[in-house]
């Protein structure tokens, strides 16, 4: 069995690798949160695991409550509990961002889509697997 969406599968030489990058948060005190990011460009909301939000969410700032339900691939709906708004840093390269946070029963820690995706002007590359993007602070070439 293939897990369509694990970012942990078995590696060949053919295999396309999911796109993990580490990013940052700006957090109240000017602290920076820094978490792995899996690059999504197929869903309309960018999203933190609970557990991964619970360890950080003292550094992070700039959350509030969230009502809102979110409905997932398979038509479920879930709660997410949170949502953050702010400062988005990856590679020295700075864009505005939002994600809301619900628990992925540990599949991911985040998943950055493309909102965020295209707050970061971002251009994937598929042939090489680089993500060009663009913000403050410039441009630059992500590797996978």
């Amino acid at each position: 069995i293939v897990n369509l969406y694990s970012a942990d599968e078995e590696k060949s030489q053919n295999t396309c690798l999911p796109f993990l990058q580490n990013i940052a948060f700006a957090g109240p005190q000017g602290e920076t949160v820094r978490v792995t990011a899996l690059f999504d460009e197929g869903a309309m909301i960018s999203t933190m695991c609970t557990s991964t939000f619970d360890k950080i969410k003292h550094r992070l700032g700039n959350w509030n409550p969230s009502n809102k339900r979110l409905q997932m691939a398979n038509g479920i709906t879930v709660p997410s509990h949170v949502v953050w708004k702010g400062e988005v840093e990856i590679a020295g390269v700075k864009a505005h961002g939002e994600f809301k946070v619900f628990d992925s029963a540990g599949g991911w820690k985040f998943l950055f889509r493309k909102p965020m995706l295209h707050a970061f002007k971002a251009i994937h590359n598929y042939e090489t697997d680089q993500v060009d993007i663009t913000g403050t602070g410039g441009t630059r070439t992500l590797l996978n």
